[in-house]
């Protein structure tokens, strides 16, 4: 057994020593200066991540709290919602939509495919609805939609708000709230932003805000409405609920060394270092289950080789110190993801090639050992000349 484990999953991700030590500091009361100060830089510096002029929302819960929060307060009983699902989590739109009442029309792609923007043109042609939802990067397949020009498309024809889920990318790939017209961008804590879990990130225009105010059926969730939540989020010395104060510590130092680092050097890092990574799997004749031009940089989905168990490769991979998580859903068994987001490093990357080497050759798989470490090195070396 490690001390330390390397987390090569989706999510929870490796924290930072200076995250660790912000969160370890003593609790400060959640309506004093002192903390009302911390909470307003983090809550600052979210909206330059979010690339956003509006109101942002920090609630102590998990990025599946966001898109609940996102869906409760824009739905009222009987809307029509255009959920668009593309894997697992875009599926969370669609049960958090029946819960509130909506009536969802499911505009569902096969796993490992975007959706285009062509397809919603043509499915807003058939309804007036009141949202789309669009999953960014969906986690169960390592895929990326194409955010931007869907929100043109959902902006030019229909008046429904645009709501995106970017809980496996903010911080790690580009995402730009207000230029890309998204009304409402959902997030989590324990992602790219390298933060423990724990918080709900949440960004929301005025456009969104004012449909809060003047809708007729009342928010159907006391917690996670913005009504409830924006006057702390104006003034943090107020009080709604207790917010997470040691979290919200972690949040604010990580937020601080996002910016540091500079959003697109970040960018730029995720993008170097996942085509490093993709390029080791292809030169060991593995299969990305997305399609390689809508691979994501935060984190990859790869099927086994013929024969492969999942308990098996998942608990070698462990005897290296890695952990890496398996399939979802259909493709359950089949394969495994590894994130590559948040505080991932190049040695980070070469240390987990090797251990899908060494441990596919140990169960039996034809690997040429070093070839996929290799490879990741000659791609790593073309992209930082």
């Amino acid at each position: 057994m490690f001390e330390r484990e390397l987390l090569m999953i989706p999510g929870p991700t490796n924290v930072d020593p200076r995250v660790l030590r912000a969160m370890c500091k003593p609790p400060l009361s959640h309506t004093s200066l002192e903390f009302a100060s911390i909470f307003k830089e983090a809550l600052d510096n979210l909206k330059k991540v979010f690339m956003t002029r509006d109101e942002v929302f920090v609630v102590a819960g998990s990025g599946t709290l966001a898109l609940e929060m996102a869906i409760a307060n824009i739905v009222e009983p009987g809307d029509k919602v255009l959920n668009t699902v593309s894997g697992y989590f875009g599926q969370y739109f669609v049960e958090i939509s029946k819960v509130y009442g909506a009536k969802p029309r499911v505009l569902e792609v096969p796993w490992g495919k975007p959706v285009k923007p062509e397809l919603v043109k043509e499915a807003l042609k058939e309804d007036d609805y009141k949202a789309v939802t669009v999953t960014h990067v969906e986690t169960s397949t390592g895929l990326v939609n194409p955010i931007k020009e869907i929100g043109e498309v959902v902006r030019k024809n229909s008046n429904a708000f645009y709501i995106v889920d970017t809980v496996c990318s903010l911080g790690g790939m580009e995402v730009r709230v207000d230029d890309w017209h998204i009304d409402i961008c959902v997030s989590g804590s324990q992602k790219c932003l390298g933060v423990p879990p724990g918080l709900a990130l949440v960004a929301a225009n005025s456009r969104a805000l004012e449909h809060v105010e003047k809708r007729k059926a009342s928010v159907g969730s006391w917690y996670g409405s913005f009504k409830n939540w924006l006057p702390v989020m104006r003034d943090p010395t107020k009080y709604f609920a207790t917010p997470a104060v040691n979290m919200i510590y972690a949040l604010n130092e990580a937020l601080k060394l996002v910016l540091e680092e500079g959003l697109e050097n970040r960018f730029r890092r995720h993008f170097i270092l996942a085509e490093a990574f993709r390029t080791a799997m292809e030169a060991l004749n593995l299969k990305l289950v997305a399609e390689r031009e809508s691979a994501a940089n935060t984190v990859s989905a790869i099927y086994y080789p013929e024969g492969v168990d999942d308990n098996q490769f998942r608990n070698k991979m462990k005897e290296h110190g890695i952990v890496v998580a398996g399939t979802l859903g259909p493709l359950k068994g089949k394969g495994f993801r590894v994130g590559h987001m948040g505080n991932v490093n190049q040695n980070d990357i070469f240390a987990t090639i090797a251990a899908i080497e060494s441990t596919l050759k140990r169960l039996g798989c034809k690997v040429e050992i070093g070839k996929g470490v290799a490879a990741a090195q000659e791609k790593l070396l073309s992209l930082t000349k």
